[in-house]
């Protein structure tokens, strides 16, 4: 009779209460409360500098290209004809049609191939060349801008200046950010890089684009679903 009462009390001392178990709980409710977040942020972090790197590829190889333009001559103007046979002298079409085979090359040259494995929006910018805008010539040529999202579900990575960002770079009240309105003569360019007494309005190149979108459109740069500023909310460093 001893023993067995004896055994019951120790199976009682080994076996946790209710009131334990719930304090462990809460004890890891903390724990996973703080490191959840570091952890998220870390993979976040990782996952956009993985796309540096690819997309420091896609910067080289529009330099490569440019400067193969450059070394053609002060000949080549640019300009494509839209379905209406309209000039257009912003967001230069790389994608199709005359000018498809400079797009081409730049995939070629970070191992890409048009509608295989090109990125699903790639754009670059260098200086416009309007003569009001007095940007030389070695500006013409110059990359100064990338925007690149490797897929539909990838986070947005822009090159701006030397700089690399996460984040949309520019807001709609256009202050404090990097692209802002600045008048040139007498036109203002929407698209120019405001930075350390530095102002350059971007021309831009659409090397891929994959969204419903053309960059003409304002739904491509801010709107609600596919747009530039769509895959880069919440990538912020």
């Amino acid at each position: 009779m001893l023993k067995s009462i004896s055994k019951s009390r120790h199976k009682s001392r080994q076996a946790f209460t209710l009131v334990e178990l719930i304090i462990v709980l809460v004890i890891l409710a903390i724990i996973a409360a703080a490191t959840i977040p570091a952890l998220t942020g870390y993979i976040k972090k990782a996952k956009r500098e993985k796309y540096v790197d690819t997309v420091h590829y896609a910067l080289e190889a529009s330099q490569a290209v440019m400067t193969e333009l450059y070394g053609a001559g002060d000949g080549y103007t640019p300009t494509y004809l839209d379905a209406n046979n309209v000039v257009i002298k912003n967001n230069v079409n790389w994608l199709n049609g005359t000018n498809q085979i400079w797009g081409d090359k730049v995939l070629a040259l970070m191992d890409r191939e048009r509608d295989v494995n090109d990125p699903y929006v790639f754009i670059f910018g260098v200086g416009r060349s309007e003569d009001e805008c007095k940007m030389s010539l070695g500006q013409q040529y110059t990359v100064y801008y990338v925007a690149y999202i490797e897929d539909s579900d990838s986070p947005a990575v822009f090159y701006i200046n030397g700089e690399w960002m996460y984040e949309y770079p520019r807001n709609t009240n256009n202050k404090g950010t990097i692209i802002a309105n600045h008048k040139f003569g007498s036109n203002t360019y929407r698209n120019t890089i405001v930075k350390n007494g530095a102002n350059i309005p971007l021309q831009f190149y659409v090397v891929s684009n994959h969204s419903s979108h053309t960059p003409v459109e304002t739904a491509f740069w801010t709107g609600n679903s596919d747009s530039l500023l769509s895959h880069s909310q919440g990538m912020a460093k």
